[in-house]
């Protein structure tokens, strides 16, 4: 919550302080390039389908394996990256453009859980997002050398998956990989010109990135070596980004 709200201030300021602008008004017409910092709400609901010999054990015992997986990991942390874009100022106000950025993410979550009963199933997953990338297209309003903008596109995120089944009867799989998700981002923002070159800009992007699906391996030691149980995972990533800029305009 103090997060959203040091953001918030810093909103407040950048609306708060056209007296330091040029008296003129800066065209938005130009080249940029600037860096961000902010704040990451990340969500990856994860789901288990169980198959091959799975079928003979009892639905008590598969209804635990897939009850007790961890369904739901989430990230909250920083974010800081940069971006690089251009725009045209058509008229006295409207203004359209095109912007590429990349964006380091901070944290991880990891879950462990074991579910009663004989035999008992160690499950674990680990969730960590690592870095993401846009390309998105503009269209603002310029009050001045204030922008208000909307802005949609797409996004790459690249995040590190991991899963491990253990149960007190030797049964031993896993699966870790990285793989990178891609969908939409879609948001918003305000920025301000401060001396005609730098603007301080507050956006917000909210992204869904698809899913992927894979499967689990017998790990050395295992008691099972054959595949005759199979395990499928599916798991999707959805971003909120609050994030604050400073750009120079050439």
């Amino acid at each position: 919550m103090r997060k959203f709200v040091t953001l918030g201030a810093l909103a407040i300021a950048v609306a708060a302080t056209p007296a330091l602008a040029d008296d003129n008004d800066a065209s938005w017409t130009g080249a940029y390039v600037g860096v961000n910092a902010g704040y990451t709400d990340a969500k990856s609901d994860q789901k288990v389908v169980l198959g091959g010999n799975w079928s003979i054990e009892s639905a008590a015992l598969q209804t635990r394996v897939t009850t007790d997986y961890p369904t739901a990991s989430h990230v909250k942390d920083i974010n800081y990256g940069g971006q690089i874009g251009f725009n045209v100022q058509a008229g006295s106000s409207l203004v359209v453009g095109i912007e590429a950025d990349v964006s380091g993410l901070s944290g991880k979550d990891s879950q462990i859980r074991t579910s009663a009963g004989a035999p008992t199933y160690t499950i674990a997953n680990t969730f960590d997002p690592k870095v993401t990338y846009g390309v998105k297209g503009k269209l603002g309003f310029a009050a001045g050398n204030t922008l208000f903008y909307a802005t949609g596109g797409y996004g790459w995120t690249q995040a590190d998956l991991a899963t491990d089944i253990t149960s007190s009867g030797g049964y031993h799989k896993a699966s870790a990989f990285s793989h990178t998700f891609n969908g939409y981002e879609v948001g918003g923002g305000i920025e301000h010109r401060f001396g005609g070159k730098l603007g301080l800009r507050l956006e917000y992007v909210y992204t869904d990135q698809g899913d992927v699906t894979y499967t689990t391996g017998y790990v050395t030691g295992s008691t099972f070596l054959t595949p005759a149980y199979s395990e499928t995972f599916t798991q999707d990533l959805r971003m909120h980004l609050v994030r604050v800029s400073m750009n120079y305009h050439f």
